[in-house]
This record gives C-alpha cells, sequence and structure tokens, in this order.
C-alpha cells in the first residue's frame, strides 16, 4: 500500500549547490515539503523533504549527485558509544527501515548489501565502527538473508553522523546520476555535472533561449542546458582545439543540435546582442592558467559578455577570483551582479555569480 510507503528522502550534492537543489526538486516534484538541509564540511551538502509521488521522480534531478529514501534518524547523538548501539536498534527494529526496503527492494527475499558509512565532528568511535553497527542491525533484523558483500550490492546503506544528527538511507540513484553516461572524455579541472546543472538552472531556461559557453572545455556546460529545457540554439568554444574535440565527442550522443567552434573567448564571432544566456566557467585559482593570464582574460572576456548578451539577458560565471569580478564589474557598468551561491569545487570555494545585461 502506498500509505505504507515512507515519505521522507534526502539527496546529496556539492557543497554549497543545496539551496539550487531545492529549487531544483521544488520545481520538478509535486507534493514535496521542505525539511532541512545539513552540511557535510568539506565533503558534500544533504537536503531533506518530503515527497508523497514515485521516488524515480529523484533520479530525474540534475543538481543532486546521489537520492535516498530516509531509514532512520536521530536527532540528538551522544557522540559517545551509545551511539552504536541506537543504530543497531534502529536498523534492527524500526518500521521506517523495513518500509525503506520495501519500496528499493519490494520483491524482498535474499540479498546482498553494502555500508557506507561517513562521520563528520569528534566522536568516542571511528567511521568503521558505525558501519559496524549498522551490520549488527541488519543480521539481527534478516539473519541470513542478507549477505554482506563489498561491491556490486543489491543495495546500499547508507549511514552518515553528521555531529550528534544521524542519518541512515538506502541509496535509490545509480553511479550514472553523478557522473552522466554523455561524458566519454574527461579533461582535466572539467566541471561537475551537477554543478553545472546548478549552473544551467540559474539562467532561468527558456525554449527560445540562444544560449553560449565561450570557454566550454569538455562540454559539460552545453550538455546540461541541452538536457534542461528546449532551447532555439546552443553554441560552444574554447581555445584549445583539444577541447573543442572533448565537447564534440561528449555532446554528439545527446541528439541535440550544438555549434561548437575553436575561438578566442575575448574575440567570439557573434553578433552584439545576440545572446539570451550564457554559463561560463572561466579559468581561476590554481584550476588553469597563471594569476597574470587571469588577469588579463577576465576583463576582456567580460567586456565581450557585455557585447554579446542582449539587453536583459542572464548569465552564470563560476570563479573564486572574487576582487578580480567585482574590480571588472565595476568598470563594466553594463552588467549586474544580481546575486551568486558560494560552492566549494576542485578544493576550493568558488562562487556562482548571476549577472544580468542592463
Amino acid at each position: 500500500m502506498l500509505t505504507e510507503l515512507p515519505r521522507t528522502y534526502y539527496v546529496q550534492t556539492m557543497p554549497g549547490v543545496e539551496q539550487i537543489a531545492w529549487l531544483e526538486i521544488r520545481r520538478r516534484l509535486p507534493r514535496v515539503r521542505f525539511v532541512e538541509t545539513l552540511f557535510a564540511k568539506d565533503q558534500n551538502g544533504i537536503v531533506v523533504f518530503e515527497f508523497g509521488g514515485d521516488p524515480a521522480d529523484l533520479l530525474q534531478l540534475r543538481t543532486t549527485e546521489d537520492a535516498f529514501v530516509m531509514a532512520a534518524s536521530l536527532d540528538d547523538l551522544s557522540r559517545d558509544w551509545r551511539d552504536l548501539r541506537a543504530v543497531t536498534g534502529l536498523v534492527a527494529e524500526s518500521p521506517v527501515f523495513e518500509q525503506a526496503r520495501r519500496l528499493v527492494r519490494p520483491e524482498g527475499g535474499a540479498l546482498t548489501y553494502r555500508v557506507i558509512s561517513r562521520k563528520f565532528g569528534q566522536h568516542q568511535y571511528r567511521r568503521m565502527d558505525l558501519g559496524q553497527a549498522v551490520v549488527k542491525g541488519v543480521e539481527r533484523r534478516y539473519g541470513r538473508a542478507w549477505r554482506l558483500v563489498e561491491d556490486d550490492a543489491d543495495l546500499e546503506v547508507w549511514a552518515n553522523v553528521l555531529g550528534s544528527r544521524l542519518l541512515c538511507g538506502l541509496r535509490l540513484s545509480t553511479s550514472s546520476m553523478r557522473h552522466r553516461d554523455y561524458r566519454v572524455v574527461n579533461l582535466p579541472a572539467s566541471l561537475r555535472p551537477s554543478v553545472a546543472a546548478a549552473m544551467v538552472l540559474l539562467t532561468e531556461p527558456e525554449p527560445t533561449d540562444v544560449f553560449l559557453d565561450p570557454m566550454c572545455g569538455s562540454g559539460t556546460l552545453l550538455a546540461e542546458r541541452v538536457l534542461a529545457a528546449d532551447y532555439a540554439q546552443a553554441f560552444g568554444g574554447d581555445l584549445q582545439a583539444e577541447r573543442t574535440q572533448a565537447s564534440q565527442r561528449n555532446l554528439v550522443g545527446l541528439g541535440r543540435p550544438v555549434t561548437v567552434f575553436t575561438w578566442d573567448a575575448c574575440r567570439l564571432p557573434l553578433a552584439t546582442g545576440s545572446v539570451d544566456k550564457v554559463s561560463v566557467n572561466p579559468p581561476f585559482g590554481k584550476q588553469l592558467g597563471s594569476p597574470l593570464e587571469v588577469a588579463e582574460l577576465y576583463p576582456c572576456f567580460f567586456g565581450e559578455l557585455a557585447r554579446v548578451l542582449r539587453p536583459g539577458g542572464r548569465a552564470t560565471v563560476l570563479s573564486s577570483e572574487f576582487e578580480l569580478v567585482k574590480d571588472v564589474l565595476r568598470r563594466e557598468r553594463s552588467l549586474q551582479i544580481l546575486t551568486g551561491y558560494s560552492i566549494a569545487v576542485l578544493g576550493q570555494w568558488g562562487r556562482i555569480y548571476i549577472i544580468r545585461r542592463n
């Protein structure tokens, strides 16, 4: 019966993308209610919500890296060894755990499982102790019907301890949610697909869009725009032929027209005011290029952005060059920063700037 099914889910995404992920969840999923956001330092963020629809719909989300049905939770962990007994008891006895199992594996019977444990904060026990507590609960509940394996399991049980909070979920997603099947070529410093999807979402895609990524690298932003919604035209390009070739290989399987050029982003062969939306991940920090090259690139690139973007057009730009971006845009007065989101990318914090052409 549907009334038996658990209604609480959570998704994991990159640190800082939680608010953007919630925007997508709210738009894509009917009858959804926000519960909370949790942050695992230097790892990822978690968005918890209640949803009354088909859990398969969660697998269509693009700003997230993994999706789970909640199997057990505790709000007031002691941070000492008593937590482990509580975790074992929840897994062994909670009706929510069995309801979650039925949702993920409705046929029941014998199966293989693996446990992924994650722990953030100071506790008297280790991460492996947390995992073993889950195993004990499974063994107490299901006996030999469930067999513990290291990989290729029928079911994955994820236990997250974040300070004094426990979230235990059964994984709904596969690795393709995180890595994307279209990526046949990966280049150094390639953008995470979930971050690219977040940047595209913030452009507010429309079916009449002429979309541009002027420094497309391996084409992740272009691919996510293709998959996000209809569009009129999509263009991308990069200075290096190796990168444009990688983009073309990653985009060819998507079955939608995207034109990719080898070009200089400071001299775009596009008409003034011809582009509606832009998403771009220019070099920054230790990612690519020297500080001098970056300092020379940003003024000329933002000048071209101001030229090709139509009045009222919208751009999302990811960079950690905070002062440089603000300094350039103070001089490029036709471009206005509307807001931004700080996110962790490639081991450092950057910011997605949402920019409008006045």
